[in-house]
């Protein structure tokens, strides 16, 4: 049997005589896996930014609109609901969200512009234990609890009547007392659409970094409060069935959380069950507008909604993360077939020059057989070569996908405006996908070197010596 080192040497000898079939085998092989390391790279990008944004085990339980005659017969969701779906198996967490159901506005200032907004059907409540961050979680609480409402400080316009912290209290007049301005947390969606296309089109500054930063910069939480109009409305005559007159509260900013509503704002559920009671009655402090429910797994989803729809006549809210994970998915399959179409005919492209190589060298392949070297040696001469090939083809292949992430970065940065959800790169290159790109290229080089390798292996010293 040959030794390993007499194999490499022979085999880079062989490699650089033959230079030019060389090549020429290994530029398919350069295409395919460089179209299947680029795609699937692309692809890994795509899908962890949606996942980001969108994680698939977190589904919104609704539901069913249905109306007769003009008049709103939607089930309500009610604590026997998110009862029972707490004690499902697939369910880690449930928890109920409660929308505002009569009209309110919020108004404040930033960057010295005034900014009013509607904040009827764009604001809800959730528990405040939904709320990971110890940080945001600290001021994310039932300010208005009745021992919260114990410990208020009376106020008043006097310098020794003054509340004690007025980042975060302020005095209301109606009771003179020193009332917690109510906690306020945005989705991370609503500051890249802010990013993206509001603050361009306003002459606003970008909020670049973490919104803690900004906070800071801007003077701290005492800077970031604004007046909420309970009641009111900038929409003519949508208030008219108040059960209470309309009045106003503060509330600050505390940070961005992905529990907060994607477009609008989110505070604690104490206070939109008060409110709606107040302003529309007690059945709508009863029942919940929707209920965030934290799966085990990905693939719980179909089982759980099944059960859902049958013993509950509930549904999940549609998710814009599954659908573009889905589309991610099949454009990336289109495109691995695609690969896999290039690199399967790279590899018949390498067993058409093998065949070629194994006629050309016959009286080579005979003269090793006559100094001692087996089939096996052969044999393996060949697939050895062959390997090569995959081992440059692929290693190339695997560059010139790097360098045309490189080039649609530069030209994404240069050219493409900004967007929701932008990544900092388009491309994830994992070492995984390396080590695929470059597994796959030798294990198609070597298949193609099959047949002509077995084809070599059998020939006959003598007959190979003697044709001429």
């Amino acid at each position: 049997m040959m030794p390993p080192v007499k194999l490499v040497r022979l085999v880079g000898a062989n490699a650089w005589r033959n230079r030019r079939q060389f090549v020429l085998s290994a530029i398919g092989i350069i295409a395919g896996i460089a179209a299947f390391v680029f795609f699937l790279s692309l692809a890994l990008r795509a899908r962890s930014v949606i996942l980001e944004a969108f994680p698939l085990e977190r589904v919104e339980v609704v539901a069913p609109r249905a109306s007769v005659l003009g008049m709103n017969m939607t089930k309500p969701i009610d604590d026997a609901m998110v009862k029972a779906m707490r004690a499902r198996p697939e369910v880690t967490r449930a928890v109920p969200r409660m929308a505002l159901m009569f009209p309110a506005t919020g108004e404040g200032w930033f960057e010295g512009n005034r900014l009013a907004f509607e904040l009827g059907g764009f604001a809800d409540g959730i528990d405040p234990s939904f709320i990971d961050n110890p940080e945001d979680a600290a001021l994310f609480r039932d300010w208005e609890s009745p021992e919260a409402r114990a410990a208020q400080k009376p106020c008043g316009p006097a310098p020794e009547y003054a509340c004690p912290s007025p980042d975060t209290y302020y005095c209301k007049v109606a009771d003179g007392r020193c009332h917690h301005r109510v906690p306020v947390l945005i989705s991370p969606t609503l500051i890249e659409l802010y990013n993206a296309q509001f603050a361009p089109s306003h002459g606003l500054p970008v909020i670049d970094g973490t919104l803690k930063k900004l906070i800071l910069e801007r003077g701290g939480l005492g800077a970031m409060w604004i007046y909420i109009g309970l009641g009111d409305t900038m929409v003519s005559g949508s208030n008219t069935n108040l059960k209470a007159p309309p009045r106003k509260v503060q509330g600050v900013l505390i940070g961005l959380s992905d529990k907060a509503m994607p477009l609008g704002m989110t505070v604690p559920i104490q206070y939109v069950r008060r409110w709606n009671r107040e302003f529309a009655g007690e059945k709508a402090a009863a029942n919940y507008s929707s209920v965030e429910v934290m799966l085990r797994d990905q693939d719980d989803v179909a089982p759980f909604a099944q059960w859902l729809k049958e013993d509950l006549s509930l549904e999940l809210k549609d998710s814009l993360g599954e659908d573009f994970a889905n589309v991610v998915f099949f454009i990336t399959l289109l495109f691995m077939v695609i690969s896999a179409v290039i690199v399967t005919i790279s590899a018949i492209n390498i067993a058409h020059n093998f065949f070629m190589q194994v006629s050309e060298r016959r009286r080579e392949i005979g003269l090793l057989r006559a100094l001692g070297a087996t089939r096996g040696d052969i044999r393996g001469l060949f697939l050895v070569e062959a390997a090569l090939i995959g081992i440059v083809g692929g290693g190339l292949g695997i560059a010139v996908a790097y360098a045309g992430g490189l080039a649609a970065d530069w030209a994404a940065d240069k050219w493409v405006p900004n967007f929701a959800f932008r990544p900092d790169s388009f491309f994830d290159f994992h070492p995984i996908i390396l080590a695929c790109g470059l597994g796959f290229a030798v294990v198609f080089c070597v298949i193609g070197g099959l047949l002509p390798a077995r084809k070599a292996a059998r020939m006959e010293p003598a007959r190979a010596l003697s044709d001429r």
